[in-house]
């Protein structure tokens, strides 16, 4: 669903794919994921081969299907930037780009039932790693505009010393939010849920210019 505000985040690469868990909450995912490398030290010397006697057989994951929101797990592929750059000022796009540090990861999340999302795992692929410190709760809208689903979630985000906009006197509070929406495709056989052209915008006020009239 399109947003509005001052200034919009130029790097806005998203996309969704589901994950498995599905009716398990955060602390049942944990517990599993203790539980599993238990498990997996305990097996360590049963390592499954191909019947060739190639090496250790490859097991594709099971596909997760949800056909509701609720209770669901997602992995989120980002892309973008601390700053945000104008949309409708062509002109200086090149010379704010070049300023701009960009960060890039994936970071697993749960839909709750009621409204929540929970952060499950963190990962960055960039140089700067900056860090997701909550997600707020989700909503899914029929955009005016253009009558299509969408699904919208907040993030605070914190960081890194190393970027233009950590600001030294708010060192204990160097997060901005950023905002995540995505177009919601509900397969009309099956009702599968899938996700795409997914956005993340930075709503950033702009200073008024000098002088009067």
């Amino acid at each position: 669903m399109p947003t509005t505000g001052a200034r919009i985040a130029n790097a806005s690469c998203m996309n969704m794919s589901s994950r498995s868990g599905a009716g398990d909450n955060v602390e049942d995912l944990l517990e599993k994921a203790s539980r599993l490398r238990r498990e997996a030290e305990e097996l360590k010397d049963l390592v499954p081969v191909r019947s060739d006697g190639g090496g250790q057989e490859n097991v594709m994951p099971k596909k997760v299907v949800y056909t509701s929101l609720g209770d669901s797990t997602w992995e989120v592929s980002y892309r973008f930037a601390s700053d945000a750059v104008k949309r409708d000022d062509d002109d200086n796009n090149d010379e704010e780009m070049k300023t701009l540090v960009f960060y890039s990861g994936k970071v697993s999340i749960q839909l709750t039932n009621d409204g929540f999302t929970n952060i499950l795992e963190s990962e960055s692929t960039s140089k700067s790693t900056l860090t997701f410190q909550k997600f707020w709760g989700w909503d899914e809208e029929t955009s005016n505009e253009d009558e299509l689903q969408y699904i919208l979630f907040s993030a605070d985000v914190d960081l890194p010393s190393s970027d233009p906009n950590y600001d030294e006197k708010k060192k204990q509070n160097n997060s901005i939010r950023f905002y995540f929406q995505c177009e919601v495709i509900r397969d009309s056989r099956t009702g599968e849920i899938t996700m795409r052209d997914g956005t993340v915008t930075l709503k950033k006020d702009i200073k008024p210019p000098g002088g009067f009239w």
